[in-house]
């Protein structure tokens, strides 16, 4: 039974403050005095009071008053106050209902009991009224500080809900832009494991309109999206590019002066770019600030490292645009990847590190299974899902993808009616040098006639005349080199010195358009001044012709309404038809 209250003085005491002021309180007691005193305190502070006389008549109240908090007597009939906090609790949730317990007992395990059962606070009896109304007040404030801790929650779960809907749109935005291009090819197999929701590494691939490959995997400084802010112009500048045409040296400065203008002092991006010919004979390879990359094929292993600096750190005229040139054969396998697969750590913060690569590389023997063991490696190796950087693993197997004609042959949507016009340009040895004529002539060919379908069949036919004019016209080279796959690299450095050393001799190149009857006709002329070009030597067919070289002809002529040769084979005239 518990025991009388005091009643309290009839002095003014304390009045109502903004911390116990106008809630509702819940008083249980089973003795009828008790429960007159503590309404009579409450009221007088300005609050409103629910009264129960046992612990199941307070679960009752609770459940229908919902009051601000509760003072619950331990000793009670039918059942105790223990039994009822704890169901008070569990019908309060998330809502915080102060309570504190009114006990005549004072041993220690009692106490305990008013606390494990859900009591804020205890007051042993009798008490003080001035007791009762610090510990009413202390509390109180404890209760208004969970209701803004609440309504702080709440806010930040609704801004949590707007992050999370404005990271999904600047993803699927992202992605839209930063898309896979080719990477969906058949000779081509990715890993890409990002730390953050941006990824900080880049991969694209292009077709080329020649039947190329062009991949770029490139590193940002940093993570996430800051990292990230980079990768929207560098792919745009590399689809666009890559697209029309341009060489690597060309894109790579072209990049290289986006990023050193946009980019903060502590941005860059290290990169490589690598071009795989439609021969599957070759890799035109610029790297800076990446691995080195791979090339596995026939037993062996061909480490190819980074020679020069990243993109975004110096101007254009400080920037080595040089690339290099490596032989490979149908098959053989490049592997590129960021600096994220060799520091991985695992959970003793060891790195992964270029020997387990290499290990893994020699172990399975230069084949296919090289990249599943990779990544297999590499998650066993971490263990746990835990990346402290991006991480991209890219493998190309090279092919041979020139007897394959781009495309459907067919009018672009935004297709133009046949124009007349005509583009007539020469060029010298250090034009010839520093200079591609052929992306800017598809591309104007592309805008005037609004015919983007015929991009790839236009450039093959421009860059295979082109060629041959430079090459076996002005330079002199042969094409017995290219008979075996050994001697592509031999070729391409013959090439590139007699260029350098080149002091005489133009190549001009007139382009007429005009409408016929099936819909348009661009006459291509190319000429050389030099000795001329034994032409009659190319006459076979794609099907009869299985070498590595020669075949350029053969296509044209695949290609084109007609192909004649002028004089000693320097000049040459191709008639390319479009229907309307």
């Amino acid at each position: 039974m518990a025991e009388p209250l005091p009643v309290p003085d009839s002095g003014a005491g304390p009045q109502s403050t903004p911390d116990t002021a106008a809630l509702r309180f819940l008083i249980v007691d089973d003795e009828r005095i008790n429960l007159l005193v503590l309404r009579a305190i409450l009221e007088r502070e300005g609050h409103q009071v629910i009264q129960a006389a046992n612990g199941r008549e307070a679960v009752a109240a609770y459940e229908r008053e919902q009051p601000d908090a509760v003072l619950m007597d331990v000793m009670m009939p039918d059942m105790d106050g223990y039994a009822a906090t704890r169901r008070i609790r569990e019908l309060a949730g998330e809502r915080f209902v102060p309570v504190i317990f009114l006990t005549a007992l004072s041993d220690e395990l009692s106490l305990a009991r008013c606390v494990e059962a859900g009591g804020d606070d205890f007051l042993s009896k009798p008490f003080s009224r001035t007791l009762l109304q610090a510990k009413i007040s202390a509390l109180l404030r404890t209760r208004a500080l969970y209701v803004t801790l609440q309504q702080q929650k709440v806010e930040l779960a609704e801004h949590t809900r707007r992050l999370v809907n404005e990271q999904a749109v600047a993803e699927r935005v992202f992605a839209n832009i930063v898309h896979r291009g080719s990477l969906d090819d058949d000779n081509i197999r990715y890993l890409i494991s990002p730390m953050a929701l941006f990824n900080g590494d880049l991969l694209l691939a292009a077709r080329r309109p020649s039947g190329g490959l062009l991949v770029l995997l490139g590193d940002f400084a940093g993570h996430g999206l800051p990292a990230a802010v980079g990768a929207i112009p560098t792919a745009e500048i590399f689809y666009v590019m890559a697209r029309k045409g341009y060489s690597v040296s060309d894109i790579v400065a072209e990049i290289n002066s986006k990023l050193k203008s946009i980019l903060p002092v502590e941005q860059f991006l290290a990169a490589c770019l690598a071009e795989f010919d439609a021969s599957g004979r070759s890799v035109a390879i610029w790297s800076g600030g990446v691995p080195d990359v791979l090339v596995c094929g026939r037993g062996n292993v061909k480490r190819i490292p980074s020679r020069h600096l990243p993109l975004g750190i110096v101007d254009n005229h400080q920037l080595d645009r040089a690339v290099e040139i490596i032989e490979v054969a149908h098959g053989d396998h490049v592997y590129l990847y960021s600096d994220g697969l060799i520091e991985a750590r695992n959970p003793a913060g060891e790195m992964f590190g270029d020997e387990r690569v290499l290990n893994i590389v020699h172990r399975s023997g230069c084949t296919s299974s090289v990249f599943g063991d990779l990544c297999g490696a590499i998650d066993s190796f971490r263990h746990v899902d835990v990346r402290h950087d991006d991480l991209t693993l890219i493998e190309i197997t090279c092919v041979e993808r020139s007897t394959a004609l781009p495309g459907k042959q067919g009018t672009h949507d935004g297709a133009r009616p046949a124009a007349e016009w005509r583009v007539d340009f020469e060029l010298g040895p250090d034009a010839l040098r520093n200079t591609d004529p052929l992306p800017p002539l598809v591309q104007l060919f592309t805008e005037i006639q609004g015919l983007g379908e015929h991009r790839e069949r236009i450039y093959m036919v421009l860059s295979e005349l082109f060629n041959n004019a430079v090459d076996h016209g002005l330079l002199g080279l042969g094409s017995a080199l290219k008979s075996q796959p050994e001697g592509f690299l031999e070729y391409y450095a013959q090439r590139e010195a007699a260029l350098a050393a080149l002091r005489e001799g133009r190549v001009a190149i007139r382009l007429r358009h005009a409408a016929c009857a099936s819909g348009g006709e661009m006459r291509i002329e190319v000429e050389d001044s030099g000795p001329g070009f034994d032409h009659r030597h190319h006459l076979d067919t794609l099907e009869t012709n299985q070498a590595p070289s020669g075949r350029g002809i053969p296509l044209v002529r695949r290609l084109c309404a007609t192909l004649t040769y002028h004089g000693n084979g320097n000049r040459v005239e191709a008639v390319y038809v479009w229907p309307a």
